[in-house]
């Protein structure tokens, strides 16, 4: 048996502490995840958006220069004006609104996580009350994950590998431990 207060088994499986602990890392590296994959969807916002802003300036300007063209910046411009007119429908806006409102969220509930956390290792909460607490980060994860991204997100094992390298060195920085380890 562990400590009281603790909250450890008696059948060598995670204690209570670690069970939280594990789903406090967790939500770090989803968070990490979601950021990515946010910004990898900012990105090419970007570049669409400057592909419209020199289609639409550049084509002007050339449909001047060169009159004898004006079927090719015709087009060059009518291409620009759909997409901005599709904008709102690109996967990409909507992705990276999502991912903004989800980072948003996990962030927060990190915050909240990490002061329970303290009194956790403490010892302040019995088992059971720790294992409440840790089925609330669950659920809310869950629930997030499913408002935000009911389709779920793209698998990118690279992706993967750089949230858990930023949680860890997260941890790391600090509680001094490692994403792994209790704090």
């Amino acid at each position: 048996m562990s400590e009281p207060g603790t909250g450890g088994t008696a059948g060598g499986g995670p204690s209570a502490q670690e069970t939280y602990w594990n789903q406090l890392v967790l939500l770090k590296v989803v968070s990490g995840y979601v950021r990515r994959h946010r910004d990898k969807q900012a990105w090419w916002i970007n570049r669409i958006g400057l592909f419209k802003a020199i289609a639409t300036s550049g084509t002007i300007g050339a449909w001047a220069v060169w009159k004898e063209y004006a079927f090719i910046w015709g087009i060059v411009l009518g291409v620009s004006q759909v997409i901005d007119a599709a904008k709102e429908y690109i996967p990409q806006t909507k992705n990276r609104r999502a991912a903004s409102d989800f980072v948003s969220i996990i962030e927060n509930v990190i915050i909240d996580a990490r002061f329970e956390w303290y009194e956790i290792f403490d010892g302040k909460y019995p088992a059971d009350e720790i294992m409440a607490r840790w089925r609330k980060l669950a659920k809310l994860l869950l629930e997030t994950e499913g408002k935000y991204f009911p389709d779920g997100l793209p698998d990118d094992p690279a992706r993967q590998k750089l949230a858990e390298q930023d949680a860890s060195a997260y941890f790391t920085s600090n509680y001094g431990v490692g994403d792994s380890e209790n704090g």
